[in-house]
């Protein structure tokens, strides 16, 4: 069984390998990498590193090939056309090295916000569909240190904290635990043609964040 990870020197795909290297050998894994020279630590722990850009699909059969298992994990472009056609570009790819199961990070409740994202991870999730492989879709929620972009060290400073008015509620969940339970699934059997939430169990709001009372 050869378990390939794309993005794997990324924030979530790092985490996700630490946590898989407790499930299996590392002979089992394989790391797709855009800049394989920065990550000589998985050679060195008897992981394959393989080459691997969303942007040149001549990259990926070759990256993908004896792969049982295969990880997509989503693209950091902030273009959504761009990334909805990298997303593309794995797939075919997929396809043609005959992966025998293919897993991807999708966004957690699809379609009941106006976050526009929510579009491509969907869209993602049926071309998916449409190859006939064997699918796992791993809706994670939005990341926990997303807050770092509200200036809590100013606020927390100045004792105030400003944010746009309206009821926002937020569903968070720290990378490491999303590695966990990726890795898990990604380790074990019979998790093919599943969808699973990775989510908090309740939301959150400014006042939580903030301490206040409501």
């Amino acid at each position: 069984m050869a378990i390939v990870i794309t993005g794997a020197n990324g924030k979530l795909g790092s985490l996700i390998m630490k946590q898989l290297l407790k499930k299996v050998s590392a002979d089992q894994i394989i790391a797709c990498v855009r800049q394989p020279e920065k990550v000589e630590e998985y050679m060195k722990q008897g992981i394959q590193v393989r080459f691997c850009d969303y942007d040149k699909p001549e990259t990926l059969d070759q990256s993908f090939a004896g792969a049982s298992k295969l990880l997509l994990i989503s693209s950091s472009n902030t273009d959504d056309t761009i990334r909805l056609r990298q997303h593309a570009h794995v797939i075919e790819a997929a396809k043609k090295a005959t992966v025998e199961h293919l897993l991807f990070t999708s966004f957690a409740f699809p379609g009941k916000g106006s976050i526009s994202p929510t579009h491509l991870y969907l869209a993602t999730e049926h071309a998916i569909l449409t190859t006939g492989i064997p699918y796992t879709f791993l809706r994670n929620a939005l990341y926990t240190d997303f807050v770092g972009v509200l200036g809590l060290d100013a606020a927390i400073a100045v004792g105030e904290l400003s944010v746009y008015p309206g009821n926002w509620k937020f569903n968070t969940v720290t990378r490491h635990d999303l590695a966990l339970g990726i890795a898990a699934v990604l380790s074990e059997s019979g998790h093919e043609n599943k969808t699973y939430e990775l989510t908090a169990p309740h939301y959150w709001t400014f006042h939580d964040l903030s301490g206040s009372s409501v």
